[in-house]
């Protein structure tokens, strides 16, 4: 039925030419300039040339949304076609009543504008997802390499702590030795000063019994003497 219009009205040849220049240099038959813009001089011309296949049109249809998640779709496709778009008559209701066809073109142009917004806008935020994301791995990068030299010092200073108990145990053995051994010089200080004290009373009595010894026979025999005496008598 499109196919049979020479001269349709002007809100099926707007939907149509909103298709041309979504499809500028995304589909092959559409005519571009050197900056890959609409070059038509009678556009709904081109759009029946873009329709002789139906299938090939339907098929393009159906893929433009993976050439705009690929980001294949140039910005100025969508800038040509914004003022079309706030025509308050540019709707698939009105313009259902003059070719069902076209409305549900209008709705697809509509829905992926709306579609290729919404990607424009998430993009940005997924590029900060994905910087943000970098810069986690980075950051756990250099967590993981932070707590390997932790766990790498945390084993030295292990060692370093095992050595430095046993250097204090050793310490303190010596240290009590040392104290032990203080004691018995002490203690054997204090006992020489002590006998010091007896060495003039010692060196008296070696004098003392050396002249003793030269009277100790007649001192034994007189004390012998008297003994024997008085033994056999009475007080």
């Amino acid at each position: 039925m499109l196919k049979a219009l020479q001269n349709p009205p002007a809100d099926i040849a707007k939907t149509f030419t909103c298709v041309l220049n979504l499809m500028a240099g995304i589909d092959p038959n559409v005519p571009v300039d050197k900056k890959g813009r609409l070059n038509v001089e009678n556009p709904w011309k081109a759009s029946l040339k873009l329709m002789s296949n139906p299938q090939a049109f339907l098929d393009s249809l159906n893929g433009f949304k993976a050439f705009v998640d690929g980001e294949k779709v140039p910005a100025q496709n969508f800038k040509a076609i914004r003022s079309t778009l706030e025509e308050e008559t540019f709707t698939p209701e009105i313009i259902k009543t003059k070719s069902s066809a076209a409305a549900g073109l209008c709705d697809w142009i509509i829905n992926i504008t709306c579609y290729y917004d919404v990607v424009i806008s998430v993009e940005p935020k997924k590029l900060k997802v994905a910087a943000a994301q970098a810069q986690l791995a980075e950051a756990n990068a250099k967590k993981a390499e932070m707590e390997e030299k932790v766990a790498d010092l945390t084993a030295k200073l292990a060692i370093l702590q095992a050595d430095f108990q046993k250097a204090m145990d050793e310490k303190n053995k010596a240290e009590a030795e040392a104290n032990r051994c203080a004691k018995r010089l002490d203690s054997a200080n204090r006992l020489v000063n002590a006998l010091g004290s007896e060495s003039e009373r010692w060196n008296n009595a070696i004098v003392q019994l050396t002249q003793d010894l030269e009277y100790i026979t007649g001192d034994v025999l007189l004390a012998s003497s008297f003994v024997s005496y008085v033994g056999p008598f009475s007080k």
